[in-house]
C-alpha cells in the first residue's frame, strides 16, 4: 500500500494536461447549466404559446416565426458566423474583434434594406390568401422586422463573449430574455390579450433588451472603430461569397415546409406543422453547443489534431440522434403529451419528424466544424443546392404537400440530402485544407483578385 508520507510535501506544478481538462470541464459545466436552463425556460415559453393560442392564431404565429427565421438568415447571409473563424487565434485583440463586428453590422444593415420589401410582398400574399385581419397582419409584420433587426445586435455582441469564453455573462442575459417572455406571455394570457401579433412583439422587445445587455457585457472584449473598414468588409464578403448560394438556398429551405403547407394546406395543417416544429427544440441544446463550444474549439485546434476530434464529436452526435429517433418511433405518446390535446392525432408523424430533426442536427455538427476550419468552397454550395433540389423535385412528383404527414416526410428527405452534401464538403476540406488563410498561418499561395490568400 502506498504511504503518502513517502512523498515530499512540496508544491508541484499542475500539468498542462490537467489544466486543459479542468478548463474544458468548467466550460462544459457552464454550458450545460447555462444552456440547459435557457433551453428549459425556452421550451416552457414555446409550449405555453402552443397550448394557449388557438389554432388560427398559432398558424399566424408559425408563419411569422418562419418569416423571421428565413429573412433573418437572408439579412445576415452568414456574416456573423464568419467572425469566429476570421478572428481565429487573435482572440485577445479587442481592436480586431471590434473591426469585424463593425463591418458585420454595416453589411447586415445594408442587406436588411434590400430584404424587407421582398418579405413584405410575400407576407401580404399569404395574409390575403388566408383572409387575415389587415390591422393584426400589419402589426404582426412590424414585429417580424423589429425582431430581425434586434437579432443582429444579439448575434454580433454574442460573438465576442463566445470567442473569449465568457459563458456566464452570455447565459445570464439569455435567461433574462426567456423569463421576460414567459412573464409577458402569461400576463397577456391572463388579460385575454394573447394573440399572434402580441406574441410577436413580446419576442421583439425581449430581443431588444437582450441585445442591449449583451453589448454592455462585451465592452471589455470589443473596441469598435468609428467606421467599417473597407479591407475588413472585403475579407468578410470574400469569406461568405462561396457559401452565399447555399446560404440563400438554405434560408429558403429551412422554412419551405411551412410555406408549402400554407399554400396547399389549410389553417389546421399550418398549426400542426408549426406545433410539431416545436419538438425540434429538443435539439436546440445540442445545436447551441455547436456554436458555443465546438466551433471555437475546432477553430483553435492545430492541424494535426483536427481529424481525431472531428470524428470523435461526430460519433457522439450520431449516438445521441439514434437514441432520440428510437424513442420517437417506439414511444410517440411522450411527445404527444407535451404538444397537448389539440395535436393528439399526430402519432404517426412524431417519429419521422424526429428523424428529420436528427439529420438536420448532424448536418449542423459537420458544418460548424467545417466552417471553423475555413473549409468554404464555391463548388460545395452548388453541390448542396443540386442534391436538395433533386431530392425535392423527385418527392414532389410523387406526393403533394397537402397534409401534415406529407410535409414531415418532405422535411426528412430534404434533411438527408443536405447532410450528404455537407459530408462531401468536409471530405474536401480534409483533402484541400482551408480556403482562406490567417495572417499567422503558414505561408500561403499567391492572393486572389481581392488580395486574400486562398488555396483553391
Amino acid at each position: 500500500m502506498i504511504n503518502p508520507s513517502q512523498f515530499p510535501v512540496t508544491p508541484v506544478p499542475v500539468s498542462r494536461v490537467s489544466e486543459a481538462l479542468r478548463r474544458r470541464a468548467k466550460i462544459v459545466f457552464l454550458y450545460l447549466s447555462g444552456q440547459g436552463l435557457v433551453q428549459l425556460l425556452g421550451l416552457v415559453a414555446g409550449f405555453l404559446l402552443l397550448r394557449w393560442l388557438d389554432l388560427p392564431n398559432y398558424a399566424q404565429y408559425s408563419i411569422a416565426f418562419s418569416f423571421q427565421s428565413t429573412f433573418g438568415m437572408l439579412t445576415d447571409i452568414g456574416i456573423c458566423a464568419s467572425i469566429t473563424a476570421l478572428v481565429g487565434t487573435r482572440v485577445n485583440s479587442p481592436e480586431v474583434i471590434g473591426d469585424y463586428i463593425r463591418s458585420g453590422r454595416h453589411l447586415r444593415n445594408i442587406m436588411m434594406l434590400f430584404i424587407s420589401p421582398i418579405a413584405l410582398v410575400f407576407f401580404i400574399y399569404i395574409a390575403h390568401q388566408h383572409h387575415w385581419n389587415p390591422l393584426s397582419s400589419t402589426l404582426l409584420f412590424a414585429s417580424i422586422l423589429a425582431s430581425i433587426y434586434f437579432t443582429g445586435t444579439v448575434s454580433y455582441y454574442t460573438a465576442p463573449l463566445l470567442i473569449r469564453r465568457s459563458l456566464t455573462r452570455f447565459y445570464k442575459y439569455q435567461i433574462y430574455y426567456v423569463i421576460l417572455r414567459i412573464i409577458a406571455t402569461s400576463t397577456l394570457y391572463l388579460t385575454k390579450l394573447l394573440n399572434a401579433w402580441t406574441s410577436g412583439w413580446t419576442t421583439a422587445i425581449g430581443l431588444f433588451m437582450q441585445g442591449t445587455l449583451l453589448r454592455r457585457a462585451s465592452r471589455d472584449f470589443v473596441l469598435l472603430s468609428p467606421n467599417a473598414k473597407p479591407e475588413i468588409n472585403r475579407q468578410m464578403i470574400h469569406y461568405v461569397l462561396p457559401n452565399l448560394p447555399s446560404h440563400i438556398f438554405y434560408a429558403l429551405q429551412s422554412q419551405i415546409t411551412i410555406f408549402l403547407i400554407s399554400i396547399f394546406g389549410n389553417t389546421q395543417n399550418i398549426a400542426e406543422v408549426g406545433g410539431l416544429g416545436r419538438l425540434a427544440q429538443v435539439f436546440l441544446l445540442l445545436t447551441s453547443f455547436n456554436t458555443a463550444i465546438i466551433e471555437p474549439f475546432m477553430a483553435r485546434l492545430p492541424k494535426n489534431r483536427v481529424a481525431s476530434n472531428f470524428f470523435l464529436i461526430l460519433t457522439i452526435a450520431i449516438s445521441i440522434c439514434a437514441a432520440i429517433c428510437l424513442l420517437g418511433f417506439l414511444a410517440p405518446q411522450i411527445f404527444l403529451w407535451i404538444l397537448g390535446p389539440q395535436y393528439s392525432t399526430l402519432r404517426r408523424e412524431i417519429g419521422w419528424l424526429l428523424l428529420g430533426s436528427c439529420l438536420s442536427y448532424l448536418t449542423s455538427v459537420v458544418w460548424i466544424m467545417s466552417t471553423a476550419r475555413r473549409w468554404i468552397y464555391w463548388s460545395s454550395s452548388w453541390t448542396t443546392i443540386a442534391l436538395i433540389l433533386t431530392t425535392q423535385i423527385i418527392f414532389l412528383t410523387q406526393l403533394r404537400i397537402d397534409s401534415t404527414f406529407h410535409a414531415i416526410l418532405f422535411t426528412a428527405a430534404s434533411s438527408a440530402a443536405h447532410l450528404r452534401s455537407i459530408f462531401i464538403n468536409a471530405i474536401r476540406g480534409f483533402i484541400r485544407g482551408p480556403r482562406i488563410k490567417h495572417p499567422d498561418d503558414e505561408p500561403s499561395p499567391e492572393p486572389d483578385l481581392l488580395g486574400i490568400p486562398v488555396t483553391e
